[in-house]
């Protein structure tokens, strides 16, 4: 048998007590509804609140990304100087470099170096000091050593240009006064030989002149020979 057409079973307290009637009761005063008016201002407080969240918001991300750009720009400068460091230092590091630095230090190449065997303590060879001149090929001369000795073989070749101008100059001078000595001796070699020609010149006018006497003995003429090509005659 279904239990929906199951008959209910009768209570004795329905046929027994009497159905009593519900007292009345007051009802509630109904709730206030929010006005319209106030309900939009907070709304639109809301609102604004939100909008200016987000605009701080935004406006944070912006910032931040800007700082991470210069942040990016700044590693990238800084990757740059730091191959650029280790590039000077790789040049510096060079046996080159090495060897031009103790040139400018003074320190010059040792052909007869002592060696120290450690940890023994041992001394190979003799150390003998050195007069910087014995391997030339091994000196490297700084770019200091190089201009001062260029600049000592431009002032020595001056100063051989300007002693020999000085030397041809006084030679020429020299020749100059041989000359004017030499045509002042021929000068006065000549004043006196016209001196003592003017002196013998007046001697001679000074002398008496004497005069030869005259014979009337006649004077012997010599025959006159003809000569012709075939002999004398």
């Amino acid at each position: 048998m279904s239990a929906l057409w199951a008959p209910a079973p009768e209570r004795d307290d329905q046929q027994t007590a009497p159905r009593s009637r519900s007292r009345l009761r007051s009802v509630p005063p109904p709730s206030r509804r929010l006005a319209r008016f106030p309900f939009l201002l907070v709304m639109m407080g809301i609102f604004g609140f939100g909008m200016a969240g987000l605009l701080m918001l935004n406006t944070t991300l912006q910032n931040q990304a800007f700082e991470a750009r210069t942040l990016e720009r700044q590693a990238t400068e800084l990757a740059y100087t730091q191959s650029d460091l280790e590039n000077q230092l790789t040049i510096l590091a060079a046996p080159q470099e090495l060897a031009r630095r103790a040139s400018i230090l003074g320190m010059r190449p040792n052909p007869y170096p002592a060696l120290l065997v450690v940890p023994g303590g041992k001394v190979l060879g003799k150390a003998s000091p050195v007069a910087g001149g014995e391997v030339p090929s091994l000196i490297v001369k700084t770019d200091a050593e190089l201009a001062a000795e260029k600049a000592a073989a431009a002032a020595k070749q001056k100063a051989d240009a300007e002693r020999a101008a000085i030397e041809a100059k006084a030679k020429a001078e020299e020749a100059k006064r041989k000359a004017a000595e030499e045509a002042a001796k021929k000068k006065a070699e000549a004043e006196i030989a016209k001196k003592q020609a003017a002196e013998a010149k007046k001697a001679d006018a000074k002398k008496p002149t004497t005069k030869k006497p005259t014979t009337d003995k006649p004077t012997a003429k010599k025959p006159a020979t003809k000569k012709n090509d075939g002999g004398e005659r």
